[in-house]
């Protein structure tokens, strides 16, 4: 049943009419007003994305964040990697604010509403085994410039993507987690049962260059953090209640 569902989605979501991002004109004269544009929640004055019947003004305001660290590569050919897509919305602001790079958005759920030349969308869970090895076929031996965990925000998943995923990361280029908070902020997500530090306190770790208690990142994988993280920049964004806390890191790799 579970097969035949998947599969109906899959069907659904390649019949379904998708925005043409390349038909789109870059007349922006920001990440935020692009953001704001598409209604994703990276930028300032967008509506609940999550409730389409909600009139409900959200926005974490991270542009400014992004922009700073990354308008240097605005017109350069690269690659970016986004895990968490929803309906694609900032997908299809970064093909906008990178008008040559190639956009790859993961996710589990097939909303997926955009379509571009330089969009790959892939449907994947991360945390079912056989679809994350394939994911990992389809990405062997690509680098990319920019990789963004705006996904479940669950305390190992957030881990295991940095175990993963830093390693993907171009030199004097960055790993990107959203929302690294939430799993302190919502206890829900905290699902590390006492075997995993939060991730405030990983990044912490990772600047001082100390180990920590970790069955996910072994002290192996904590050296080449160490080794490979060049710095660490952490901001709050628009949010401090909840349940939309705004918090952001962006880790440049050595």
């Amino acid at each position: 049943m579970k097969k035949i569902t998947r599969l109906y989605k899959k069907i659904t979501y390649y019949l379904k009419p998708k925005i043409d991002v390349d038909k789109i004109s870059n007349e922006f004269n920001s990440l935020g007003e692009i953001f704001n544009y598409f209604g994703t929640d990276k930028g300032s004055n967008v509506k609940n994305q999550y409730d389409l019947n909600s009139d409900l003004i959200i926005g974490h305001g991270f542009d400014k964040f992004y922009e700073k660290h990354l308008s240097a590569f605005k017109d350069k050919k690269f690659d970016l990697f986004e895990i968490g897509t929803w309906r694609g919305a900032s997908s299809a602001a970064f093909a906008i604010y990178f008008p040559k790079a190639n956009i790859y958005g993961v996710d589990r759920n097939f909303k997926f509403s955009y379509k571009s030349k330089r969009i790959k969308f892939i449907n994947c869970d991360l945390t079912v085994e056989k679809e994350f090895k394939n994911l990992k076929k389809a990405i062997e031996g690509k680098k990319f410039k920019i990789i963004i965990d705006d996904g479940s925000h669950i305390l190992t998943h957030i881990i295991q993507n940095l175990k993963f995923f830093f390693k993907k990361v171009e030199s004097d280029c960055y790993f990107i987690i959203e929302d690294f908070n939430a799993p302190k902020d919502e206890p829900h997500l905290n699902d590390g049962n006492g075997k995993e530090i939060l991730i405030d306190d990983i990044l912490n770790n990772i600047k001082n260059k100390k180990y920590f208690k970790s069955e996910i990142l072994t002290s192996e994988d904590q050296k080449f953090l160490f080794d490979n993280v060049k710095e660490i920049h952490t901001y709050k964004g628009n949010h401090t209640v909840p349940p939309y806390y705004s918090n952001i890191a962006f880790l440049k790799k050595r």
